[in-house]
């Protein structure tokens, strides 16, 4: 008999819709329901880790899948803003309490779900991004810095069985749009008709959990040899230290070159504001033909999910870094990675 570990990840509303498509998928699966997990407080993520650390299963998959969006300005105790929190360090707190367990199971992935918004994302002073509303806890910026978390973490615990990718699962009808002008009409025809539902959204997230890690190595090292060198230095071959194996998937329209073609970091200026409208209408097409297309075709088109170029700001390592130790002393966590045996190539 299968078993299926669902130590769901639940939003504040307890939603346990997870665990009913798993028995309603699988009815001779075994489905065990782990603790609930607010991702707003850090003492129900270190509660949660402990859980189940003292479970003694093994972590072969983490998905980083909560998140959300619309809300009013808030902040937790600790003085961090709330969907900074939710859509950013509460998984970073998760993953990293759970890094020793995930290097004893290696090999291990971690799956850090970004958006195609991260592409117009910005962090700014770093020592102001978590405290903050905006830049902070505005929706694209916290999605930036999934995937800046998602590639250091590859840095630091890739070499030891865990790999790290992020993902853009796409235009979703997923309940984030709750709270919203998306949420009444007529709004919500757009969002209910043109985006997919959340089953067809999670094959992108499948996809970047289970597909063989060396599967698409030589797609990921071309893009790495573009942007994840230091500047300066793409044009000279360095082979004293590799390149770290990043990784970013996305599906259908949204691994269009319009859509990934959008360069650099947002800047003032007539030029650059007519660059970043042009992009934005041109990836907002794309959102509203991806899934009517799929569908019209019976899944025979866009629905390949393939490695891509992520916004070229979050190949930045020095920024990555800079982010990961100003949350690990806010997660109250050391900044260095608890390592466990032996490095695993």
């Amino acid at each position: 008999m299968a078993t299926i570990s669902d130590w769901d990840i639940a939003s504040k509303r307890g939603d346990c819709s997870t665990t009913g498509c798993a028995r309603q998928q699988h009815p001779g699966a075994t489905v065990e329901v782990g603790p609930q997990l607010d991702l707003a407080s850090l003492e129900s993520i270190r509660q949660f880790a402990a859980a189940y650390k003292r479970s003694g299963q093994p972590l072969d998959v983490l998905i980083n899948n909560a998140g959300t969006n619309y809300q009013k300005p808030w902040q937790t105790p600790e003085g961090v803003g709330g969907l900074c929190q939710v859509n950013y360090l509460g998984p970073y707190a998760l993953t990293r309490l759970l890094e020793d367990t995930l290097q004893q199971s290696a090999p291990a992935r971690v799956v850090n779900l970004s958006s195609v918004t991260h592409r117009f994302g910005w962090v700014g002073d770093v020592a102001r991004f978590l405290p903050s509303w905006v830049p902070g806890s505005y929706y694209p910026s916290t999605k930036l810095a999934n995937v800046l978390f998602a590639n250091e973490l590859q840095r630091r615990l890739g070499e030891h069985g865990v790999q790290s990718c992020a993902v853009d699962p796409g235009g979703v009808a997923s309940k984030i749009w709750d709270h919203s002008a998306f949420a009444t009409p007529p709004l919500s025809w757009v969002i209910n008709n043109l985006y997919a539902p959340t089953s067809d959204g999670a094959a992108a997230v499948v996809h970047a959990a289970t597909v063989p890690w060396g599967r698409e190595r030589l797609a990921a090292a071309a893009i790495n040899q573009r942007w994840s060198q230091p500047p300066g230095s793409r044009n000279r071959r360095n082979t004293a230290r590799p390149l770290p194996d990043l990784r970013f998937y996305a599906r259908g329209l949204f691994t269009s070159p319009l859509v990934t073609s959008l360069q650099g970091t947002p800047q003032r200026g007539f030029r650059s504001r007519v660059r970043q409208t042009v992009w934005g209408l041109s990836t907002l097409a794309h959102s509203l033909l991806d899934w009517p297309l799929r569908r019209l075709s019976g899944g025979r088109i866009l629905a390949q999910t393939r490695c891509v170029p992520s916004a070229p700001l979050s190949y930045d390592s020095t920024l990555a870094a800079q982010l990961w130790d100003l949350s690990a002393d806010a997660a109250q966590l050391p900044r260095e990675c608890k390592l466990v045996g032996k490095a695993k190539r």
